[in-house]
């Protein structure tokens, strides 16, 4: 009988999730925004654009995330319509 271990997220590629679902301390970089064009103008308008690395600071009450020099806290509501998936490791040690 042959036995198959399932394969863990970092061999198996970038793992897609909303903002909401991510923990302090996790390095993400932002897939796509969803949500009405005002919305989205608005996130873009604060640098939350596909693309763009987030350090994630806290995701209670409200998440806060760190990109570059900037920190934003945002609603659940409006974190769970941007999509992102993990960060390449070389990224962030670029940027260290």
């Amino acid at each position: 009988m042959r036995m198959f271990a399932r394969r863990g997220a970092s061999e198996v590629g970038p793992r897609a999730r909303n903002l909401s679902e991510c923990r302090a301390g996790d390095r993400v970089v932002v897939g796509s925004v969803d949500g009405s064009a005002a919305r989205i103008d608005r996130l873009a308008a604060v640098g939350i654009l596909p693309g763009v690395e987030l350090r994630i600071q806290q995701t209670r009450p409200v998440v806060v995330v760190e990109s570059g020099e900037t920190v934003l806290a945002l609603e659940r509501e409006i974190a769970a319509e941007v999509q992102v998936v993990d960060a390449p490791a070389e990224l962030g040690e670029a940027a260290e």
